[in-house]
């Protein structure tokens, strides 16, 4: 049997339930900035990094903007998230997650966060599962934000195992791609469509119970 060596971790939709707060943040700057944003757009923008959501944002607008007035416009948006984190707890932890993770760390898997969010390292610590990982990867940490892989070659570098051999998770259409280019056994996660091309498709947290990711994992080695 194939043996799990490692899992990567997207944060935002796989660990905790923060999109929604994403959304409310990004619609307060496409609302002043007069765009139109969905909870579609935000969905479809989900593992995108700052800069990425906040150029998507200005694709509709009717004048240029320089990349300071996109840094300060991304910066606004992260204050607006912010505010929105401060009396989280443990309760947005996605359903079923925290006993995925217990079973790999009881197991001696290594595991790993790789988020396309700086609050995540925050995050992690406030909600009390820092514990659970043994390396966080943060956009900070990385050149390239996904769909480049980078930041799931960098998570794999710091476990100290090799890419083919690291399984990892996203609820995102630019981190499945980042999973995919970085040759890892990809779970997608989410109602998303897209999430059906991954190498295991989950709709909800609370089906990737330990069992049903080592079988799969062995039974996909075992056809390739």
């Amino acid at each position: 049997m194939k043996k799990i060596q490692a899992v990567i971790f997207d944060f935002d939709g796989v660990i905790v339930d923060t999109v929604p707060l994403y959304y409310k943040a990004t619609k307060v700057i496409a609302d002043k900035l007069g765009v139109t944003f969905t909870a579609e757009m935000n969905q479809r923008l989900q593992g995108v990094n700052r800069k990425q959501t906040i150029m998507t944002l200005l694709k509709d607008s009717m004048r240029n903007y320089s990349e300071q007035e996109v840094y300060e416009l991304g910066e606004q948006k992260n204050e607006e998230y912010k505010k929105l984190i401060q009396n989280l707890d443990g309760k947005v932890v996605r359903p079923g997650i925290q006993l995925l993770l217990e079973e790999l760390k009881k197991r001696g898997i290594p595991t790993a966060v790789a988020s396309s969010s700086s609050n995540a390292p925050y995050l992690i610590e406030k909600i009390g599962l820092s514990s659970y990982f043994d390396h966080i990867v943060d956009v900070k940490k990385v050149k390239k934000g996904k769909p480049n892989p980078e930041i799931f070659l960098t998570a794999a570098r710091q476990l100290q195992i090799p890419p083919q051999d690291c399984i990892a998770i996203e609820d995102g259409r630019a981190g499945l791609e980042g999973i995919q280019k970085a040759n890892m056994f990809s779970v997608g996660v989410g109602e998303d469509e897209m999430m059906k091309n991954a190498d295991l498709y989950v709709e909800k947290t609370e089906e990737l119970t330990f069992e049903k990711l080592a079988k799969s994992y062995d039974e996909f080695f075992q056809v390739k």
